[in-house]
């Protein structure tokens, strides 16, 4: 935006310096018609001898010498005076006066849209983040100042709407384990449970789980601020896919589901706790939506100096108008609320902020036939 600014003034002292020039072509050449209207004037009402000279004068070169100037005074008393300062002055004023409007629409042209950006940007600031200004007010620089300060509104409503999302997602996932520990530290506190080995155990579950979002959240945000540190080595995607199923398959606690793999070598100069904690995400929330006895389909190839992987679940996919909604933190689909599903709704978007990280991509899109979504993640190949 700073560099449309400073074209738009360098555009004005341009413009000022035309209707300058713009301004001394008029009068002169307002200058020039007159005198050659009041010469023609008076060479008309010259006695015959008087205009004969004139003429000789003319043919032999000497206009402008001053006895050419002197027939024309003589005989042109009877109105104003080559000399006049008043005259001169008249022929100046209507210059002025000539460019002055022109300028004026010109700089009226210019400013109404500045003028609008500016009261825009007063409303944004005074708390209106959805306020737009209408971008058929100005054309070239102005409409790309318009076409700026759009974006940037947009973006500072997005932000402030994924803000106040993620503040409710904070103070939602925090209160559950919190109300659980504080319930049951009362119970024994008061006596009412009995401080058994197990009671231990569930309160220390509960505390893991607020040290995991803890972490998750600080991992986040040290992403949004682009200061995630990886510790990039050549890493093999295949091995780290590998791993990460191995480990969800293990897990008696999830969907039984049929796994089907499909690796090519595929390396990328990545940090593998962090393109694990991607790929467990990602694998995670595909089995979360995983009916009992479906099939997830893992698979790794190389696409145009990338390495591209791939996770497709059998599960009810997701409403086309999520798309969008899928990595903002805390988000969950109506479907996952309704159902039930356990989750804090900040995995995706750990995933997408580490992919992007790496310099990748992570895109998310449904089957064909709607039975099931494919998530998909592409790093450049080392």
């Amino acid at each position: 935006m700073v560099r449309i600014l400073n074209r738009i003034v360098t555009r004005m002292v341009l413009l000022a310096a035309l209707m300058t020039g713009l301004t001394m072509f008029v009068g002169l050449g307002g200058y020039y018609a007159a005198m050659y209207y009041r010469f023609d004037n008076v060479a008309r009402h010259m006695p015959p001898k008087a205009r004969a000279e004139l003429d000789w004068l003319v043919r032999s070169g000497q206009r402008g010498s001053d006895r050419y100037y002197d027939l024309f005074n003589r005989y042109g008393d009877d109105g104003p005076r080559i000399t006049d300062l008043g005259f001169i002055a008249s022929i100046g004023l209507i210059s002025i006066l000539a460019g002055g409007g022109i300028a004026t629409v010109v700089a009226r042209r210019i400013s109404r849209p500045v003028t609008a950006v500016a009261r825009a940007a007063a409303q944004v600031s005074a708390g209106d983040r959805s306020v737009r200004v209408d971008p058929r007010g100005g054309s070239g620089e102005t409409g790309e100042l318009i076409a700026s300060f759009n974006r940037m509104a947009a973006e500072i409503e997005a932000y402030e709407r994924e803000r106040t999302v993620l503040t409710a997602g904070i103070a939602h996932e925090l209160r559950t384990p919190l109300t659980i520990l504080k319930g049951r530290l009362h119970g024994l506190a008061d006596g009412v449970i009995d401080p058994a080995k197990g009671e231990a155990d569930r309160l220390l579950r509960q505390v893991e789980q607020l040290s995991t979002l803890v972490e998750d959240l600080r991992t986040l945000a040290h992403a949004d601020a682009g200061e995630l540190e990886l510790e990039r080595k050549p890493i093999d995607l295949g091995d780290v896919l590998r791993a990460a199923v191995a480990d969800l398959r293990a897990s008696s606690a999830l969907v039984p589901v049929a796994w089907t793999e499909m690796y090519v070598p595929a390396v990328v100069l990545g940090d593998r706790v962090r393109l694990t904690q991607i790929f467990t995400n990602i694998l995670t929330n595909a089995v979360k939506h995983a009916p009992p006895g479906s099939r997830i389909a893992v698979s790794l190839v190389n696409a145009n100096g990338r390495c591209v992987a791939s996770v497709i679940d059998e599960g009810d996919g997701f409403a086309p108008e999520d798309e969008h909604r899928l990595f903002i933190p805390f988000w969950r689909a109506g479907a996952d609320k309704r159902a039930g599903r356990p989750g804090s709704g900040i995995g995706l978007t750990l995933a997408a902020k580490m992919v992007e990280a790496h310099g990748g991509r992570i895109a998310a899109k449904n089957r064909a036939d709607r039975s099931g979504a494919c998530f998909s993640v592409s790093i450049p190949a080392a």
